[in-house]
């Protein structure tokens, strides 16, 4: 008899172990954390002043419109020369140039650029000439 008993003992704390384990399972919380992403660098490289002054820069102001206003954001250019000029005479040799800000000052950074390639156009003509 004793055998008996011990077997249902098993038996019912067994049971209770699934049952505490299954019921413990079901109440596990879920954490979903919502992130946002940003973009916080468009850079450019080219080995063509005029392709920089020509530049579709909405396209660039499309691409942060989803950042926050204080987003801190880099944009830049590169320009390779892989001219052949002479390279006694004066030419725009590699250069690299990089603004950073908050995303509300996009069209201050994007001035900025602008106002560099036109300089750096200016001194590739002269190149010409």
């Amino acid at each position: 008899m004793k055998i008996g008993i011990m077997k249902t003992k098993n038996i019912l704390i067994g049971i209770l172990s699934l049952l505490t384990f299954a019921s413990y399972a079901q109440t596990v919380k879920k954490n979903i954390t919502e992130t946002k992403s940003a973009i916080t660098e468009f850079l450019i490289e080219t080995n063509n002043i005029e392709e920089l002054k020509s530049f579709d820069w909405s396209m660039v102001a499309e691409m942060f419109q989803e950042n926050d206003e204080n987003q801190e954001i880099t944009l830049g250019f590169s320009y390779v020369n892989k001219s052949e000029i002479d390279k006694t005479k004066v030419r725009v040799d590699n250069f690299e140039f990089k603004v950073t800000g908050k995303t509300s000052n996009l069209k201050n950074l994007t001035s900025k650029l602008r106002r560099t390639f036109e300089k750096l156009s200016e001194l590739d003509g002269k190149n010409k000439n």
